[in-house]
């Protein structure tokens, strides 16, 4: 969910709800490059003149649902769609589930989503995914081959 950072009560009520601006916010997202409170909010999305700085508890794109018949992951509550391979699921050390994005490398794959998932997988002995059943088929993982630098970017706990 998406608030304004002064936000005492973060909750549904107090989210963005309106897709049209989800969109629009998405669309626009970029690492914060603009030396302008970097540090504390290190993503940005431009609005004409105006810019939304974003910092988040992990990752910037969180993946809420999957749509298009097991095709696609929604972007937050956002109408955003991203073309999922499920080769490319894997698991940090943190325990949290993830796939490629096109924006900051990777996304989060949301708890509850996550948790619907977990049925399909299966683990090796130190509890990491490496297979999982996706529409029939079980697919080997490659678990974030690659990834490892990936692990401390900003943001990943």
């Amino acid at each position: 969910m998406l608030f304004l950072d002064d936000s005492r009560m973060k909750n549904f009520t107090s989210s963005f709800k309106d897709t049209n601006f989800l969109n629009f916010f998405y669309k626009n997202l970029r690492e914060n490059s603009t030396n302008q409170h970097a540090d504390y909010f290190p993503y940005i999305s431009l609005c004409g003149r105006e810019r939304n700085f974003l910092r988040c508890d992990d990752r910037p794109m969180v993946f809420t649902k999957i749509v298009d018949d097991g095709q696609n992951w929604l972007v937050g509550d956002s109408t955003k769609r991203v073309s999922i391979d499920p080769t490319k699921l894997f698991m940090l050390k943190n325990g949290r589930l993830y796939h490629p994005a096109p924006f900051a490398s990777y996304g989060l794959v949301k708890s509850a989503l996550a948790d619907q998932l977990f049925p399909y997988f299966k683990f090796d002995l130190d509890g990491y995914p490496m297979e999982v059943k996706w529409q029939g088929s079980n697919i080997i993982l490659r678990n974030g081959r690659g990834l490892d630098e990936l692990s401390n970017h900003k943001g990943t706990q």
